[in-house]
């Protein structure tokens, strides 16, 4: 492997810092380790910690998984709502870069031995990129192979979820998939750590947990976490990087790095004393529109100026009164300015717009030159991970270490020797001895009195309406400031409460995913603290759910599983704030930006006059089969039923006021039209999905047209089939209006004349729903483990059992070989998967699988159908009919076959057997209760062994679901053998098999 330097400057083209090579050349030798605390300071780099455990697992590639010490998951994990997440940008940069890298250049050298370690040839991608974070629905696409490198970028409320078996952005039967692959073969980087102390806690403990004292036989890969920050604990000096002395003055040896440490930032600091005739009722806004006002008067150039506040309606009011504010000329500030408006409460599909729109100017690096000066207004989430850089800022008082992160986008990268005058500000009540911030509790105000008390003398002024000093927060001169003046830190910084000790009980109680305990512990308080700690939901809103009354609301789960959620529409909000919202429009979003936010009161106090508990949709993937008989997917009218991290569905006419806002109606502040929250269309292709048009009459602004709306009559009455559609849909690409009518809509004309055709479904409500051609696979956002049912083919075309028994054997004793010590034989997991679905061989389920057609073919046993129906009262109709008992579990049958008929030696016996029965995330530890009385004659043939269930082997079948079936205690023994994310890391190598198969049907061998 060439050198660090040499793989750094042909990614980026410049040189890497001292301490990107130092920590490079650590921890890529084998042994090398990670340090535990990373201390530097902001816009020093930190973020290239990713580029370094790409290197430093490329340089270990040819190691034996026992051997290697670099893990093949990297993640970068962050407690702040990011609204531009550079670490992954970066990532996907990397993985961009490593993917199209040229022969024979360095680049290639990475990338072929990272496909190496996937094992998955040369056409495979050397890194899966994925971002985790509120407000994305699923991005699985560093799960699809447990061998894949991966750069994960996360928040700690996911990467946490998904570390506990709670996986907040999937159901419980996949949980074991996500909790097995963040906790083997994963470094862990917790950006800003001093911001997430209780998940640093339980991380912690994880490591200890994961240790050989609690496994009889731990699975020996590389985990790791680290913590970046500026402020290490006491305790963690000794692994500290770079330590204080000869090695940080050699890491930090670059003339332009200390350049950025010691340029001055001058800051006035401004205490408000509370006016009757404020704007708005907030001196402290009139005082930051009045700051403003005077920074435009006297700068001749386009300035950048930061405003950031401590609330999101504080950041809504702030932004109207920059709009609407005059000069003494009378013009408006809008008029001579660009105000942007941006925080966490921005669906990702609109902060991407946002974000791509003025990224160009803000950003810290060759940022280009606005036409007008740019007042950009936020929140606590322009803190982490926005590598943004402005000429100045006014920043409402916070805590120190916020204080600090915020004025590190102040001339991020030091483009002149010193910056404008930047301030601060507080309102004069917030001073008072009863005063405490929710957010920063007594530190914002122990902190402006630190500050105040080390102003500049001759800079200190008072009159009638404010207090003013000066301070400098340049790096250096904050740091020697520090040193020499506060005898209590702490009090001056964020409060971070403890994370309660995770115990070897919890855990027990944790890792029962299905079914699980009731009472179990609560996730949140291991990820946020005792203290704090509000859980998130996230909500979607449709224009085509109607609300008119009950039965019109029993088509909801079917019009959404015709028209799947996306991430970038769902937008992520505490959990009581939803459920106050649900209960009344007249919600005050007094909130601040920061995750894990506990709540200011209780649930209840958003009770008003206008009470109404209106109707939502719980979404956790489509309906199994009769209506009412899943207990998950379901229309709701008590937000009580809603769980942390659940997706809820909310027709469009509820509108978006007291939970976000819309960048969509920024030209429109006073309102959004309710269509227009109603984005689905929109975010198909930036998702990478085919594009897709509804034409419903459930839609106003569809119906509202008459060429549509004929079209809509014509489908109801005629009932044409596709070819007819299709035709149907020609005729209107050329429709012209008449005078006194409007064209199409532009969206619906903008589909047709730029989309073939390819697939049509109808709508539930009635109409079409039309999809074109998927622009590009790699980017698509697949729900891959929806279908538990695991009925249909993803080719659509039905697949032979013979073919997909072999298939999935031999990819599991693949990414067996490439994914666990050598302790673990692959051909156990070929057993495993040659055994797997056994039990479709059942002649009822055969039957289930052709819809039920007793005349169809039998000659050769099917793994999937080609046609399975979606509604979920068609299917439970075939079922019934086909003989197969309420549910019944294929696996089960397998399991049963495998006990008997299976050839394997008693050392692998009870893995092989938990491995088929947890395949589809039951038995875990239970399985579920099946009153199967009248189970048929199973005959065929796995793996050259015929299988022959007669009937008196049949009347000797223990049911699985019996406490002396064996299921249970076979689930005990393995995770006290493997471990508790052991044995869910070796169940996911099976079942990302039996997906992968199922996804990519291959005849045997190809």
């Amino acid at each position: 492997m060439p050198r660090f330097e040499k793989f750094f400057h042909a990614l980026w083209r410049y040189e890497p810092f001292p301490w990107q090579s130092m920590l490079a050349e650590r921890v890529a030798k084998v042994g090398g380790k990670w340090p535990q605390w990373i201390d530097l300071p902001t816009a020093s780099g930190k973020t290239a910690c990713i580029d370094i455990a790409v290197y430093a697992l490329a340089a270990q590639a040819d190691c034996s998984v026992s051997e290697r010490t670099a893990p093949r998951r990297i993640w970068f994990v962050v407690d702040r709502r990011i609204v531009v997440d550079e670490a992954y940008e970066r990532a996907c940069q990397i993985a961009d870069k490593l993917r199209k890298a040229k022969d024979g250049s360095l680049l290639k050298i990475v990338a072929e031995r990272l496909r190496k370690l996937s094992g998955l040839g040369k056409d495979a991608r050397p890194l899966a990129t994925a971002r985790l974070r509120g407000g994305v629905l699923k991005d699985d696409g560093w799960a699809r192979i447990p061998s894949q490198p991966a750069l994960i970028t996360s928040t700690v409320d996911q990467l946490g979820s998904n570390l506990l078996f709670r996986s907040y952005a999937h159901g419980q039967k996949t949980a074991p998939i996500f909790a097995g692959l963040a906790a083997n073969d994963s470094i862990l980087f917790l950006d800003e750590a001093h911001c997430s102390r209780p998940f640093a806690q339980t991380l912690e403990a994880i490591q200890k947990f994961k240790g050989e004292k609690w496994a009889e036989k731990p699975i020996r890969n590389p985990f790791a976490f680290v913590e970046m920050s500026a402020t290490p604990g006491n305790q963690l000096k000794e692994k500290v990087f770079p330590r204080n002395g000869d090695e940080k003055e050699a890491a930090l040896r670059h003339d332009l790095l200390r350049k950025r440490i010691e340029v001055s930032k001058r800051v006035e600091l401004h205490e408000i004393k509370k006016s009757g005739k404020a704007k708005n009722g907030d001196s402290l806004i009139e005082k930051a529109v009045e700051l403003v006002e005077e920074e435009l008067k006297e700068s001749k150039l386009p300035l950048k100026i930061a405003l950031i506040v401590n609330r999101v309606a504080t950041a809504e009011r702030l932004a109207k009164e920059l709009r609407k504010n005059k000069n003494k000329s009378g013009e408006k500030v809008k008029d001579r300015t660009n105000v942007v408006l941006l925080t966490g409460r921005f669906r990702p599909y609109e902060r991407d717009v946002l974000v791509k729109k003025w990224k160009p100017y803000l950003k810290a690096s060759a940022a280009e030159t606005p036409e007008k000066p740019i007042l950009f207004v936020s929140t606590q989430c322009i803190e982490v991970g926005a590598d943004f850089s402005f000429d100045l800022m006014i920043t409402e008082c916070a805590s120190l270490d916020a204080l600090r992160q915020r004025f590190g986008r102040v001339n991020r990268l030091v483009e002149g020797n010193e910056s404008h005058v930047s301030a601060v500000l507080i309102r004069a009540e917030d001073l008072g001895n009863k005063a405490s911030d929710p957010i920063y509790g007594e530190a914002k105000k122990n902190t402006w009195k630190f500050l105040w008390k080390g102003r500049s003398e001759n800079n200190a002024t008072e009159n009638g309406k404010a207090k003013k000093a000066e301070q400098n927060f340049g790096i250096s001169a904050m740091d020697e400031f520090i040193e020499e003046n506060i005898d209590n830190l702490e009090s001056c910084l964020a409060p971070s409460s403890d994370a309660p000790i995770l115990l070897p009980a919890h855990l027990d109680m944790l890792c029962q995913t299905h079914p699980v305990p009731h009472p179990a512990p609560d996730v949140d308080l291991f990820l946020h603290g005792k203290d704090r700690g509000a859980p998130e939901a996230r909500i979607i809103w449709r224009a085509d759910l109607n609300n008119e009354n009950e039965e019109s609301r029993k088509q909801w789960p079917e019009i959404i599983a015709a028209c799947p959620p996306t991430s970038l529409e769902t937008l992520s909000v505490p959990l009581f704030r939803l459920r106050q919202w649900l209960k009344t429009s007249k919600v005050k979003d007094d909130l601040g930006d920061v995750e894990g936010l506990a709540p200011e009161d209780d649930e209840e106090n958003g009770k008003t006059e206008e009470q109404q508990n209106r109707h939502f949709l719980r979404w956790r993937g489509r309906k199994k089969e009769k209506k009412g008989e899943d207990p998950s997917t379901a229309v709701l009218e008590n937000p009580k039923e809603i769980a942390p991290g659940d997706l809820v569905v909310v027709p469009a006419d509820y509108g978006i006021d007291g939970l976000g806002h819309s960048f969509l109606e920024e030209s429109e502040r006073e309102g959004v039209g309710k269509e227009r929250l109603d984005i689905w269309e929109a975010i198909q292709k930036e998702a990478g999905k085919a594009p897709a048009l509804r034409l419903t009459s459930a839609i106003e602004q569809v119906k509202a047209h008459p060429q549509i709306r004929e079209f809509l009559v014509w489908i109801k009455s005629e009932e044409p089939n596709d070819k007819e559609i299709r035709e149907r849909i020609e005729e209107l690409k050329d429709w012209q209006p008449a005078e006194e009518e409007d064209d199409l809509p532009e969206h619906v004309l903008n589909f047709l004349k730029e989309n073939k055709i390819q697939k049509i479904e109808r709508h539930p409500s009635g109409g079409v729903i039309l999809f074109g051609k998927v622009a590009s696979f790699d980017r698509e956002e697949d729900d891959l483990f929806a279908d538990e049912d695991d009925l249909a083919s993803a080719s659509q075309r039905s697949v032979p059992l013979e073919n997909h028994l072999e298939q999935v054997a031999c990819v599991a004793e693949k990414l067996a070989k490439h994914c666990l010590p050598k302790e673990f034989s692959p051909a156990l997991f070929n057993t495993a998967g040659q055994w797997h679905d056994a039990g479709k061989l059942d002649e009822r389920f055969q039957l289930y699988l052709r819809n039920g057609d007793d005349l169809a073919d039998f000659g050769e046993s099917l793994a999937k159908s080609n046609r399975i129906p979606g509604s979920p009262q068609r299917r439970s109709d075939i079922r019934e009919s086909a003989g197969l008992p309420e549910h019944f579990r294929h696996e089960m049958l397998s399991l049963q076959l495998a006990e008997r008929f299976a050839q394997f030696s008693e050392e692998e016996r009870d893995l092989i057997l938990h491995l088929i029965a947890s395949h589809h995330g039951c038995a875990r530890p239970f399985a579920p209760v099946c009153k199967d009385e009248n189970l048929p004659a199973v005959w065929g043939t796995v793996n050259e062994c015929p299988v022959n269930l007669g009937e008196k082997e049949r009347q000797n079948l223990i049911p699985p679901h019996r406490l002396d079936s064996g299921v249970s205690e076979r689930f005990w023994r393995l995770t006290r053998r493997y471990g508790w994310w052991g044995l869910a890391y070796l169940e996911s190598v099976l079942r990302l098999a039996d997906w992968r198969a199922s996804r990519n049907p291959k005849k045997p061998h190809e």
